[in-house]
């Protein structure tokens, strides 16, 4: 009786171990799938460099982006959500923000380092603790946060 009930809770035990592994979603866009802060922006046409006043973040998740920035006092700044097109074979990443095409909502954009919408950048370095994305204007440098 007792060697039954003890496999009895080993087949469970692996039953439920293979269900929980299965249902886990796996980033889809490999090491780019994360949060990422922004530690410098470099403007190619003057070489200035500048470091975001306020903790700036990119987060991506499949095929969304936020942009986010959080004030000094920790409450919620500025998020603007887009839609985001991984060409992973090329090296390029193409952000739309649909709401923030003109006028003060673009200009919004300029706290990431982006100057158009919808932008293209060349994804120069991809790791796992590094980020730096190159579009026409800038150069965007960020830490895995």
């Amino acid at each position: 009786m007792k060697k039954t009930s003890y496999i009895f809770l080993f087949l469970t035990t692996i039953v439920i171990s293979m269900l929980a592994a299965g249902c886990r979603k796996a980033p889809i866009n490999g090491k780019l799938d994360a949060q990422w802060q922004i530690m410098n922006i470099e403007h190619i046409s003057d070489g200035h460099n500048e470091k975001p006043r306020l903790r700036t973040y990119i987060d991506i998740n499949l095929h969304i982006v936020n942009l986010r920035n959080v004030t000094t006092d920790e409450k919620g700044g500025a998020v603007i959500a887009g839609n985001m097109i991984y060409d992973k074979d090329n090296s390029k990443l193409t952000l739309d923000f649909p709401y923030n095409k003109e006028g003060e909502k673009l200009t919004q954009l300029q706290s990431w380092g982006i100057y158009t919408n919808p932008i293209t950048f060349d994804i120069v370095k991809l790791d796992g603790k590094q980020l730096v994305l190159k579009s026409e204007a800038t150069v965007i440098t960020c830490r895995r946060f």
